[in-house]
């Protein structure tokens, strides 16, 4: 038979073509691939949604009818027991010998083609799980630009997100005549939805915290402390690898509640009414756990091909 393997973006570190010629001559007893075969293999690797791997695989006719084919799943991320799979499961289809009659059953849905298969994959169980940890550069929220820190943990599908984030911007100080000094930190929760496209994603959030102010050789007069704002977020993620990425981003705060620094003789500061920071994120993705891993391939009846 002829043999076309191939492995699409995001399964380069799956074996090659060689593993799988070396694991079916080991099982058949000899090479069964030759180029001027009449049969002809189309083997498929690729990745589902949620980084698990596919293997999508039809036998093909002289006159290029598919006669069989098979779809395996790996979903403990293993290519090599996939391949292995794969291999068993041409076996049993070039060597009728091996052929065994299983009780009568419904058949299963017939695999994807192999140039579709890549498009259809199967639905993952349930959303990924993503940990961050962000640092930020914020303006016109406190009397000074400041940094800030933030805890970001999410529920991930492949084009949307679900995201609860503590963000903490460290104190900034203003110095008001010539001896007082004010001082001003926020601490803040914020509901984070995200919908994305490849690396791009837009996101609308919305927080609630408070701010709290002290001064040193300077009479303050007690103002609300509550802290609500809204506004856009943009960016673009990064990925190093399917446990780790990187985000870079920016926010533009829309504030919702009065905030200002007052003394005695009148208001001392008043923030604009929108700010904005930009930030830096590093995630470390947690997937579902899956029910299985590789899948054998099942047998089915009279799915057989010549030499």
């Amino acid at each position: 038979m002829q043999l076309e393997y191939r492995r699409a973006p995001g399964t380069e570190r799956c074996p090659d073509e060689g593993l799988l010629r070396e694991e079916l001559a080991r099982q058949l007893g000899y090479d069964p691939v030759a180029p001027e075969a009449a049969l002809q293999t189309k083997a498929l690797v690729f990745r589902g949604p949620s980084r698990e791997v596919h293997a999508a695989m039809e036998l093909h006719d002289a006159e290029g009818s598919i006669t069989w084919s098979r779809h395996l799943v790996a979903y403990n991320d293993d290519c090599r027991e996939l391949v292995m799979n794969m291999a068993l499961s041409l076996r049993v289809a070039l060597d009728p010998s091996l052929q065994v009659q299983p009780a009568p059953a419904p058949l299963p849905a017939p695999a994807p083609p192999v140039e579709a298969a890549a498009g259809a994959p199967a639905r993952p169980s349930g959303p990924g799980i993503s940990v961050g940890l962000a640092g930020a550069a914020v303006f016109g929220i406190l009397p000074d630009t400041t940094a800030g820190t933030a805890l970001h943990v999410a529920l991930r599908y492949p084009s949307f997100s679900l995201g609860l984030e503590g963000h903490f911007q460290w104190p900034a100080a203003v110095q008001i005549d010539r001896s007082g000094l004010v001082t001003t930190w926020l601490a803040a929760a914020s509901a984070i939805p995200c919908s994305q496209i490849r690396r791009l994603f837009a996101c609308a959030f919305v927080s609630i915290g408070v701010v709290e102010t002290s001064g040193s050789n300077i009479e303050l007069v007690d103002t609300p402390s509550l802290w609500l704002a809204t506004g856009p977020r943009a960016g673009v993620e990064m990925p190093f690898s399917d446990r780790i990425s990187v985000q870079l981003y920016g926010d533009l705060v829309l504030r919702l509640t009065e905030f200002r620094i007052e003394g005695p003789s009148g208001v001392l500061w008043a923030p604009p009414a929108s700010g904005g920071l930009v930030g830096f994120r590093v995630d470390f993705h947690l997937h579902p756990r899956r029910e299985a891993p590789a899948r054998r391939a099942p047998v089915a009846r009279g799915a057989s091909a010549p030499h």
